[in-house]
């Protein structure tokens, strides 16, 4: 089948209905962008708790952010600036001036020694013990204290002081500059705990006299220990300036901790602990009146609504197949969506100030789409009405991750057991039905979203109560939008399918042929609608109606008559004008009686602009004895070629119920030959053009007219008479 486009659509409208659809669509997308920013700032959806709570604490409550949000957490910056200073260690450098005078001390003492003139000397213990000493054996002592203390100038003294210093701020490991000094640890990272100090100098020095230099007496080494202590001092000290200003610096390097809140997060969740940082964000988003959308984020939903709304238009006109009802399609399902908006935006209004936040299952998004279902017979126009409002419901300030798919699957479970109804107990098997799905589809989420028992049976009965209210709403709508737009759903369609009514009574009355052509015709239309997925019950009223304007002058048509012709009184010319009159007077007598436009359509389209070939052809074999030429024009029908599925198919029913019947001994092969020969003439003449009929669909519709005349044709055994 074809489909059409926005811009063939339009083509059809006139101005002033352009300009109504465009202001429509402005007032659809304002709404769905308006109602979202109204409740983000409203104070309603500010952030509250049950009660105060203590970190560590567990919640007894699920807080969920109502709005995206973002604030720069300056307690959790203080804490990494205060991380990031820590993470520089203390830094020690190396003191070249006093490395100077440990050396210059102890080569005094050695010059001391080898004059064995101590006076230079500041008098000590130590020095006493050394000038005590043999000459040779003092220089040995000597030169030995020198190489130990040498090997400590290398390796490094350290202040006790420092270290105690660093070890209290809880360092156990130091960082050392680079020296262009040749030292063992120039800029290494060392343990504390491998660091000699001055307090440590004389055990340092007695283990090294020990271990290198075994066979020392005790005295020897404890002398050798005592010159170094008494020479050395500190040659790597504690350089707090350096280390204060790495230390701002890679403070300075830590960027502000911004939280980001989005929407639909938990920010407390129930039976978990409660977190110093969680009770911040809270405390902000309380005080500050949020959720006032950025001018950016506020841009970027007004382009998505306005794409959304213009994406949901273009579906409907894709989808609506009758021309003369897109408008009026367009304009009650733009409207309905307005309603709805601002409905739901009362509804969520209401429920923030109830504290319910979990308000998806309470919007009441499926009455429209099954409405839109219901009016036009296609679920595709319900899901994209359906689309559109899931989809501007994303913004709303209460919806979380899964808002649209549970919006959009509802609705579509409401629509997926709509049948096209005869009874009234379907209504309530459909009712039923849609209401278990939305059901299940409500507990899924509710787990998805870890609700608590009581809020899951809460919002799966609300999901269940939303269902049976739109169905019921719908019973009551439907009728009301039939009346005023006389529109042809399957209930009026059923209504009109009724023989008893006045129009088809008089038919049936003055022109009995004729409306046991139409009963079979419309039977004939039915099957094969079914058979192509087309409208059955649109084609069963049109095949109905199709002649009823024959019954103003029944008499010029065969089917009623008896046997004096009526037309043999008149001229072909005027015979044809009475023929194809009766279109013209069924199109009039369809308006009287109120039909829906569809049906009228078939009535003016059910011939097309076909030749009336019997008497065009006795015209034209009259005019050749009379050397006068004929006009095809006064032959013709005025009608427009059938434009729909169904009014093609009432089209080939109505040739092919009248063609058969003059077939004598009639069998399948015949009835496929003939069929099979009016369809070929209807699309020689280019009858089905417009009908959006494939060959496929030709086909099927051909064996379900062979199926229903070989029961109308059947042939019955001839009893035997009884005595």
């Amino acid at each position: 089948m074809q489909n059409k486009t926005i811009s063939e659509g339009l083509q059809g409208f006139s101005k002033k209905r352009k300009i109504v659809l465009f202001l429509l669509m402005i007032l659809t997308a304002a709404m769905g962008i308006v109602y979202p920013l109204l409740l983000a700032s409203y104070s309603g959806f500010a952030i509250s708790i049950s009660r105060e709570y203590r970190p560590g604490e567990l919640s007894d409550e699920d807080v969920v952010s109502p709005a995206d949000f973002s604030y720069i957490d300056d307690v959790a910056t203080a804490e990494e600036v205060g991380k990031a200073a820590q993470s520089v260690l203390p830094i020690f450098s190396y003191s070249l001036s006093s490395s100077m005078r440990m050396r210059e001390g102890i080569e005094r003492l050695g010059e001391a020694v080898e004059s064995s003139d101590y006076s230079s000397l500041e008098q000590s213990g130590t020095i006493d013990k050394l000038s005590e000493l043999e000459r040779s054996d003092a220089m040995t002592i000597s030169r030995l204290a020198d190489e130990c203390l040498e090997q400590l100038v290398m390796r490094g003294i350290f202040s006790s002081d420092d270290i105690d210093r660093v070890s209290g701020s809880g360092y156990d490991t130091i960082s050392i500059e680079s020296s262009s000094v040749s030292f063992a640890y120039s800029g290494k990272e060392v343990g504390i705990d491998r660091l000699v100090s001055d307090e440590d100098v004389y055990s340092y020095a007695l283990d090294w006299a020990g271990r290198f230099y075994p066979m020392l007496s005790a005295g020897e080494a404890d002398l050798i220990a005592s010159i170094v202590s008494l020479s050395a001092e500190p040659n790597v000290l504690y350089d707090e300036i350096i280390t204060i200003a790495e230390r701002e610096k890679a403070a300075s390097m830590v960027p502000p901790v911004l939280v980001d809140v989005l929407r639909g997060d938990y920010i407390l969740k129930r039976d978990t602990i409660v977190t110093e940082q969680q009770l911040r964000t809270i405390r902000m988003m309380s005080e500050n009146p949020l959720l006032a959308v950025q001018p950016s984020m506020a841009m970027g939903y007004a382009v998505f609504v306005a794409v959304f709304t213009l994406m949901t238009v273009f579906l409907l006109f894709y989808f609506i197949k009758y021309r003369y009802r897109l408008f009026l399609y367009i304009t009650m399902f733009l409207v309905g969506s307005d309603v709805i908006l601002t409905l739901t935006y009362f509804v969520i209004h209401f429920l923030t100030d109830e504290g319910i936040r979990f308000v998806d299952p309470f919007i009441p998004v499926s009455i429209l789409p099954i409405l839109a279902t219901s009016i036009t017979g296609r679920r595709r126009v319900g899901f994209s009405v359906a689309l559109l409002l899931a989809g501007l419901a994303v913004i709303y300030p209460t919806s979380r991750s899964f808002t649209f798919f549970y919006l959009l699957t509802a609705a579509e479970c409401s629509m997926l057991f709509m049948r096209p109804g005869k009874e009234r107990m379907d209504m309530i098997y459909q009712t039923l039905f849609s209401s278990f799905a939305v059901a299940a589809v409500t507990f899924v989420v509710s787990m998805v979203y870890s609700l608590g028992f009581q809020q899951t049976f809460q919002s799966v009965l609300v999901s269940v109560v939303n269902t049976v209210v739109s169905f019921m709403l719908l019973s009551i709508l439907l009728p009301i939008f039939e009346k005023i737009f006389n529109i042809p759903t399957t209930y009026r369609l059923h209504e009109l399918s009724y023989t008893d009514t006045p129009t088809l009574n008089r038919l049936s009355q003055v022109a009995p042929g004729t409306w046991n052509h139409a009963k079979n015709v419309s039977e004939m239309a039915y099957s094969a609608c079914k058979a192509i997925n087309a409208n059955a019950d649109l084609a069963l009223v049109g095949g109905l109606y199709h002649d009823i304007g024959k019954a103003e002058h029944p008499e010029y048509f065969i089917e009623n008559q008896s046997g004096k012709n009526a037309h043999d009184e008149i001229n072909n010319t005027l015979s044809a004008a009475i023929i194809k009159s009766h279109v013209k007077l069924g199109v009039e007598k369809a308006k009287e009686a109120g039909l829906p436009q569809e049906v009228i359509d078939i009535i003016s389209e059910h011939h097309g602009n076909d030749l009336i070939k019997y008497f065009y052809n006795e015209a034209v074999r009259e005019a050749k004895e009379r050397s006068l030429v004929v006009s095809e024009e006064d032959f013709r029908y005025n009608g427009r070629i059938p434009s729909t599925p169904e009014s093609a198919v009432v089209m080939l029913a109505d040739c092919s119920e009248a063609a058969t019947r003059t077939l004598k001994n009639p069998n399948h092969q015949k009835y496929e030959k003939l069929i099979s020969s009016i369809i070929m003439d209807k699309m020689n003449y280019k009858q089905l053009n417009n009908s959006r009929l494939t060959l496929n669909d030709l086909d099927k519709i051909k064996e379900s007219f062979i199926h229903y005349l070989m029961g109308r044709d059947h042939q019955r055994i001839e009893y035997g008479k009884e005595n």
